[in-house]
């Protein structure tokens, strides 16, 4: 089994790979063409993702930012817990990222990064994955990608409910995060990207990422 990344909609793949393990971060309202306003539709394609998906584990982490939106605050992690609720899921961890200690009146600088699975889920206890709160800032752009997180993120979460050469799904591989993750752990990966430019984009990621490691030796 090669790691690799299919350029197309998740649909096309989600339940149709075998993998142990789905770590992502789901595109935000606008992305997808959602009002913010209408979180009732967000829920509804939360929905339509998570059902189709088949890990192994049985477990699922989602990692993703709440939204201030019109003077309010859009609670996704709300929307997320009842999406996966009305699939069967229970949620197993709730950690709070948090990115600055700097106020931003546009944009919340924390994150959340939940775990939900069926019955009793492996962890092999990762040390690093064990505080409740992380802080690991807002992490590095891959060549001004938008909407990149911390490695880290991933990686934690990879190394807690995996072992070396598992498989691990990103339906929304956006740069390569979790790819890049992956080959730092010793796992195998797939991931789908609906846009080519973002696609191409995580192609070279992996690339330098592999070339780097390789001049470490």
């Amino acid at each position: 089994m090669k790691s690799k990344l299919i350029l197309g909609d998740y649909k096309d793949c989600i339940s149709e790979l075998e993998y142990d393990y789905l770590f992502t971060s789901p595109p935000d309202f606008e992305e997808i063409g959602i009002d913010p306003s209408k979180p009732e539709l967000y829920q509804d394609f939360l929905i339509e993702v998570f059902r189709a998906a088949r890990p192994k584990s049985s477990a699922f982490t989602i990692a993703f930012t709440d939204r201030k939106y019109n003077g309010t605050i859009v609670p996704k992690s709300s929307i997320l817990k009842h999406s996966m609720s009305c699939l069967g899921y229970n949620l197993l961890t709730h950690k709070i990222w948090v990115k600055t200690d700097k106020v931003d009146l546009y944009r919340l600088t924390y994150g959340n990064v939940m775990t939900f699975g069926k019955g009793k889920v492996k962890q092999y206890m990762s040390k690093e994955f064990k505080p409740d709160v992380w802080f690991d800032g807002y992490g590095e752009k891959y060549k001004k990608y938008s909407y990149g997180m911390p490695i880290s993120i991933a990686k934690r979460c990879i190394l807690n409910y995996t072992k070396e050469n598992d498989i691990v799904y990103d339906p929304f591989m956006g740069s390569g995060t979790t790819a890049v993750a992956c080959i730092r752990s010793n796992r195998q990966y797939y991931g789908s990207e609906l846009l080519r430019e973002t696609y191409l984009l995580s192609l070279e990621r992996i690339a330098d990422e592999n070339n780097t490691l390789i001049g470490h030796f």
